[in-house]
This record gives structure tokens, C-alpha cells and sequence, in this order.
């Protein structure tokens, strides 16, 4: 009877130190898209928001898309449905034709969010400030941070 409750003792301890070391992950729901981001991260390099003039703003109540693309306005739609939480894609995001002198930024940002199919917190943190974009094949194209 003792080693019944010795070994009860040790698999209820095992629990609680593993239950106590277990930390949740956050998660981004649809609405924390909403408001305007800085592109912090773009295909694996950091990014200086002040220099790239990169910012995402999300209407999540019209399912739409606006900010600047580095030069030039960007617009578009964004396809989201709750019953595939997580899941999101921006098609036909149109921009402004200005001419600039580097226009390699712009592009490559335009690139990463065609290929953009989910998204999910950075971090810990309660409220969600950082959210990371993800292509078809698991790679991350972008980190967006709350301004």
C-alpha cells in the first residue's frame, strides 16, 4: 500500500512541476490585425520602420488593407473566414504608380504579401504587438509590430 501511495505521490508531483513549466502560447485572432503596423521584418532581415517607410494599416471590420508599400499607397481586400481561424490572404493589392529612386523594398514587400496564407503571434505577450506572416511552405515572409 505504501509504494501505491509513493508512486501516486511522484506521478501527481511529475504533473504539477510539468503543468507549472508548461507556458501557453499566444494566439492573434483576426481582430488584433486591426490598426495601423510597421513591418519590422521582411524574408529574414530587420527592418528600420523610420527608414523603410513600410506600414500596414488592417480595417478588419471591411476586410480591407491600406498603408504604404515604402514610396507608394497600397490597397487591397483581405480574405479571412472564422471557421478557418488563422488562415488570411490579401488579393489584388493594388498601389500608387509613383516613381522612386529604390523601388527594390517596395517590391519585395508587395511579393511577401502575395504569398502571405496564415498568421500568428510573435511572443508571449498579452495584448498581441507582434504578428508574423507565413507563406504556403512554412517560411516566415514578414513581422508586423502594433505602432
Amino acid at each position: 500500500m505504501k509504494k501505491y501511495i509513493y508512486l501516486c505521490l511522484v506521478v501527481l508531483s511529475f504533473g504539477i512541476f510539468v503543468s507549472c513549466k508548461t507556458k501557453k502560447a499566444v494566439e492573434a485572432a483576426f481582430s488584433d490585425l486591426d490598426g495601423s503596423w510597421n513591418i519590422v521584418e521582411l524574408n529574414g532581415k530587420t527592418l528600420n520602420p523610420t527608414e523603410t517607410n513600410q506600414v500596414i494599416e488592417f480595417d478588419v471590420a471591411r476586410h480591407t488593407l491600406s498603408g504604404k508599400a515604402g514610396c507608394n499607397r497600397m490597397m487591397g481586400q483581405i480574405e479571412y473566414s472564422d471557421s478557418h481561424k488563422n488562415i488570411i490572404k490579401f488579393p489584388q493589392v493594388a498601389t500608387t504608380r509613383m516613381a522612386c529612386p529604390d523601388m527594390s523594398g517596395e517590391r519585395e514587400l508587395l511579393l511577401a504579401l502575395d504569398k502571405v496564407v496564415r498568421f500568428e503571434a510573435e511572443g508571449d505577450a498579452k495584448p498581441v504587438n507582434k504578428i508574423a506572416l507565413y507563406g504556403t511552405d512554412n517560411t516566415k515572409l514578414m513581422v508586423i509590430e502594433k505602432k
